[in-house]
């Protein structure tokens, strides 16, 4: 019984980094997605506007969280990270378990401040762009996350890298790629920031794009292993 206590015991001794990370991904769905809300309710917000603000409250709670959790507020980084084996396997359940808590909790919040009205938004979650084939937009969203995870493993894993600018990088690559894709994809490059806000108003039949196309996203990470990173350890 003493055995499996420890087990039990190891899987939590983390929750700080857990809870940071519970309240990172919280409070970035909240703003990110709150930004489109807003812009559609009462239209103060453009496509800049929009990519900035995701962009720049993505590299502020990095900042903020990513020295005391390794999740970076996604489970595609996440993923990537566990695929080459940056972070435990029991590390990668927990986060992408408190990520996608806070994804539903942040869509709840926004249901509660903006009402009803805000679910033909799909509380301010990703959606295609006119005449946009779901193809066409997993594609772009993987390319794109695939481009975010560079930008996160040359900076914040890669230790010869720029490190204490990664979340700086991030932030900037976020806000070029949503420039891009926000017209075709709704720019999310984060599974998170679809799923709860998704889910909560009823906007299921797409919801595929955004979980398969940064996921495979996410593949990126082996190949930034095999070419930079394991030749740099020769």
């Amino acid at each position: 019984m003493q055995k499996y206590w420890v087990i039990v015991k190891s899987w939590f001794s983390d929750w700080r980094a857990y809870i940071a990370e519970f309240l990172g991904t919280f409070v970035f769905v909240f703003v990110a997605n709150g930004a489109v809300v807003v812009n559609f309710l009462y239209g103060d917000i453009n496509t800049l506007g929009l990519s900035i603000t995701i962009g720049f409250s993505y590299a502020a709670l990095l900042f903020m969280t990513v020295y005391r959790s390794q999740g970076y507020l996604n489970p595609a980084i996440t993923i990537a990270l566990w695929l080459v084996k940056r972070i435990s396997p029991v590390n990668t359940f927990f986060y992408i378990v408190v990520q996608v808590l806070a994804s539903f909790a942040a869509a709840g919040l926004l249901l509660l401040v903006f009402g009803e009205s805000a679910k033909e938004i799909s509380l301010g979650g990703p959606t295609l762009g006119v005449n946009v084939e779901m193809s066409a937009a997993v594609l772009v969203e993987t390319i794109l996350t695939a481009g975010l995870i560079f930008a996160v493993f040359a900076t914040m894993v890669d230790r010869r890298g720029p490190v204490s600018f990664g979340p700086l990088v991030a932030g900037f690559f976020t806000v070029a790629a949503a420039i891009v894709a926000g017209p075709i994809s709704g720019a999310a490059f984060n599974p998170v920031r679809a799923i709860g806000p998704g889910v909560l108003s009823n906007s299921t039949n797409t919801l595929a794009v955004w979980i398969i196309g940064p996921l495979a996203g996410s593949l990126f990470a082996l190949f930034y292993e095999v070419v930079f990173l394991r030749k740099g350890k020769k």
